[in-house]
């Protein structure tokens, strides 16, 4: 009866791996999987207290289960963020963008194909110098805007980095926790672990 009933668990776990590739959400997942499956593979050889594996793997796929929701939340409040962030700066942005072609319209008319060549030459001169404030002003205001703009992801970044972080201390702490009563169950046995467990 165990025997069927690891090979079940065995199977639909190597499925669950397989079934996952999501490296992001689950950076150091499949190393501890494989750890776990190392564990079974060798407690199979024995057959004893295989009932804690019925216990406990579905304690350790919640855990993990957690984790990408976790993870998950920390992604979409940063790409949130971001788009929060790229809203807030479409105004300016368009504001340089049409003081940019107010700038750089009049110099690109100069250029007329049946005008003299002097004449060309004396209306890059005239409106290059009354527009060389306003592109100077451009300048100076896109570079100030960068600036800021930087700053701001930045901030998100930091937030979302302690996120992950936080979600990933909680996560490595459930799962050897989780790994670690396995592990006691499958020495001592299930009615041993849970009378620990409750005292």
């Amino acid at each position: 009866m165990f025997s069927k009933v690891f090979t079940f668990l065995l199977v639909a776990f190597i499925g669950q791996i397989l079934a996952d590739p999501s490296i992001d959400s689950k950076p150091t997942g499949m190393s501890e999987d494989l750890k776990l499956m190392e564990l079974m593979m060798y407690q199979s050889k024995s057959g004893e207290n295989m009932e804690c594996f019925s216990v406990y793997l579905p304690i350790l796929q919640e855990v993990d289960t957690q984790y990408k929701i976790d993870y998950t939340k920390c992604w979409t409040d940063r790409q949130s963020g971001a788009s929060a962030i790229e809203e807030r700066y479409s105004e300016p942005r368009s504001n340089l963008s049409s003081t940019a072609y107010d700038i750089c319209g009049p110099l690109l008319e100069c250029e007329q194909k049946d005008s003299e060549t002097q004449s060309v030459f004396e209306c890059y001169e005239k409106v290059g110098t009354e527009k060389s404030t306003p592109l100077n002003n451009l300048t100076l205001d896109g570079a100030q805007l960068a600036r800021e703009i930087a700053e701001d992801f930045r901030r998100i970044d930091i937030i979302a980095d302690a996120c992950y972080a936080e979600s990933y201390r909680t996560y490595s702490n459930d799962r050897n926790d989780a790994q670690a009563r396995l592990e006691d169950c499958l020495a001592n046995g299930l009615s041993e672990t849970v009378t620990t467990i409750m005292n």
